[in-house]
C-alpha cells in the first residue's frame, strides 16, 4: 500500500468504526428504553435506573473515543503519523466499548455467520493494539530513526527480546504480527473444535495483550530518555492521563473501604462504573491532547496537581474509614457515637488542611519527575 493511500485507508477505517459504534450505542440505548427500531421486544425484563446510568456512561466514553479518533486521523502537522496511530487505537476502543450495541444492531440472524461476527471483535482489538504500538513508536518522535543499542547492563538472555522490540518499531512489523496472531488464534480455536468467536478468550490472547502493553511501556521509556523540552511537554499529557486513571482507582479503593467499614447501603447510583468512566474520559482526553494541543497550559504541573489532589482525597476517605471504625466502637469498644461522625471529622480535617497537603504532595511528585527529565 502506497504512502498516499495509507492515510486515506486509515481515515476511512477509523471513521467507520466510530460511526458504527455511535449508531450502535444509540440503537442500544433506544432499545433498552423501550422505544422504536423494533428492538423493544428483546428487552422484556425490568431495567433499573443504575443499569441505565451505567450504559449511558459507557455510551459517552464510546462517543468521546470516536470523536477524538476522527480528530486525530484528520490531524495535519509534524505529528500526524503518530496521530494516525493513536486515532486508530481510539477508534478501535470506541467500537469495542460499544460491544452490546454493536451485537444488538449488527449481529446476523443465521447461526453460521455468528461465529464470524463474534470473531471480528478480536480483529478490531488487534487493530487497536497495532495502532497503539505505532503511536508509541512515533511519539513524540520516531524511535526507528534512532540508534537503540542493547544496554550494557542487559542480561544476555534478554538480548533476543531487545532485538524483537526494535524490530517491532518498523512500520510493517505490528501489522504482520497482528495478522499472524489473528490467524493463529482462529486456526487453533477451530482445530480444537471450539467456536471461532471464542478465539479472543484464549489465554494466548492474554499473553499478546501483556506483550503489547510491555512494548508500549518500553517505547515510552525510550522516548522519555531521548526527549527534549518540547517532547517532554507532549509526554507530560500522558502523565496527566495516568494521573486521572490512578486518582480514580484511589477513590474507588477508598470508597470501597469506607462502605465496608460503615456498612452503609449502596446508593441507587452505580458510582463505581461511573467513576471508572470518568477516569477513562480523562485518560482518553489527555492522550489526544498530547497530539492536538499546543497551547500555553503545561502538562507536567497539571499532572502533579491532579495526582496530588487525588492522593489527598483518597487519604481523606481512608481517614474517614479509620475514624468511623474508631467512633463506631469497632476498634476501642465501648459506646458508639454512630456512623457519620468519623466521616464528618475527616471532612473537616481534609478541608482545613488540603492546601498544605496538596502542596506537599506536589513537591514530592515534582522531585520524582524532575529526576527523570533528561537534561
Amino acid at each position: 500500500m502506497s504512502a498516499a493511500v495509507t492515510p486515506t485507508a486509515l481515515r476511512v477505517l477509523v471513521t467507520l468504526l466510530a460511526v458504527l459504534a455511535t449508531v450502535a450505542q444509540v440503537a442500544y440505548l433506544d432499545a433498552i428504553s423501550w422505544h422504536v427500531l423494533g428492538l423493544a421486544s428483546a428487552m422484556t425484563a425490568p431495567l433499573s435506573a443504575p443499569f441505565m446510568t451505567v450504559m449511558t456512561g459507557h455510551a459517552v466514553v464510546s462517543l468521546l473515543a470516536g470523536v477524538l479518533a476522527i480528530a486525530l486521523v484528520l490531524h495535519e502537522g509534524p505529528k500526524q503519523a503518530a496521530a494516525r496511530g493513536l486515532g486508530l487505537a481510539l477508534g478501535a476502543w470506541s467500537y469495542l466499548t460499544a460491544y452490546s450495541g454493536v451485537t444488538l444492531f449488527l449481529r446476523p440472524d443465521t447461526a453460521a455467520w455468528r461465529g464470524i461476527f463474534e470473531s471480528h471483535f478480536l480483529a478490531v482489538e488487534l487493530v487497536g493494539l497495532i495502532g497503539l504500538l505505532r503511536f508509541t513508536a512515533l511519539f513524540p518522535r520516531s524511535l526507528a530513526e534512532q540508534s537503540l543499542e542493547a544496554p550494557d547492563t542487559l542480561p544476555p538472555w534478554l538480548h533476543p527480546v531487545h532485538r524483537a522490540s526494535v524490530w517491532m518499531l518498523r512500520p510493517f512489523a505490528p501489522w504482520l504480527a497482528g495478522f499472524l496472531v489473528l490467524a493463529g488464534l482462529l486456526g487453533l480455536t477451530a482445530a480444537r473444535g471450539q467456536e471461532i468467536g471464542n478465539a479472543g478468550l484464549s489465554p494466548l490472547m492474554d499473553v499478546v495483550r501483556f506483550a503489547a502493553a510491555g512494548l508500549v511501556v518500553l517505547n515510552l521509556r525510550r522516548s522519555w530518555g531521548r526527549a527534549g523540552p518540547e517532547d517532554i511537554a507532549r509526554l507530560g499529557w500522558l502523565l496527566v492521563g495516568l494521573a486521572a486513571i490512578t486518582g480514580v482507582l484511589l477513590f474507588l479503593i477508598g470508597g470501597n473501604v469506607l462502605v465496608a467499614v460503615t456498612g452503609w447501603p449502596e446508593p441507587e447510583v452505580a458510582w463505581r462504573p461511573i467513576l471508572l468512566d470518568v477516569g477513562l474520559v480523562g485518560f482518553l482526553t489527555a492522550a489526544a491532547m498530547s497530539i492536538l494541543y499546543g497551547g500555553p497550559v503545561e502538562a507536567m504541573p497539571t499532572a502533579r496537581r491532579l495526582g496530588a489532589a487525588a492522593t489527598v482525597g483518597a487519604l481523606g476517605l481512608f481517614l474517614a474509614a479509620g475514624l468511623e471504625a474508631l467512633f463506631g466502637g469497632t476498634v476501642l469498644g465501648g459506646s458508639s457515637l454512630g456512623t457519620g461522625v468519623g466521616t464528618l471529622v475527616a471532612f473537616v480535617i481534609v478541608v482545613s488542611t488540603h492546601r498544605g497537603l496538596v502542596r506537599s504532595v506536589e513537591r514530592i511528585l515534582a522531585q520524582r519527575t524532575d529526576l527523570g527529565v533528561p537534561s
